[in-house]
């Protein structure tokens, strides 16, 4: 075997390594540092909620979502610890209150990505 052909091998061996690593992080650190929301309006009337708790950096953040479907995946916001949330009649967090003020504790840690709210 040539010199050549061996270090294409291990090239080949180091890519294929480093593939696997990368891939498999993924589901290694799921819902380690925090949890997305997921909202489920069964009342059919909350276009909008907003959200106030502790991001995965464990910073005090508040935001606005509108959620138009009964069931709402809020990705790329990780949240955890104590938060709270309000459901707004309108989009962009305006309109009426549909839901009071509620609390939650979402977990820093479990096995799945998503935390449920619900009315």
């Amino acid at each position: 075997m040539s010199i050549k052909t061996k270090i294409a091998k291990l090239g080949a061996v180091v890519a294929t390594g480093a593939a696997l690593t990368v891939l498999g992080s993924g589901a290694a650190f799921a819902g380690s540092n925090g949890q997305q929301l997921k909202f489920y309006d069964h009342q059919g009337d909350t276009y909008s909620i907003s959200v106030a708790g502790y991001n995965q950096n464990g910073q005090w953040t508040t935001a606005c979502f509108n959620t138009p479907n009964t069931d709402n995946y809020i990705g790329g916001w990780w949240w955890k610890g104590d938060l709270t949330w309000t459901g707004h009649s309108q989009s962009s967090c305006s309109g009426y209150d549909t839901t009071p003020q509620k609390w939650t504790t979402v977990p820093v840690s479990q096995s799945s990505d998503w935390w449920g709210i619900t009315q």
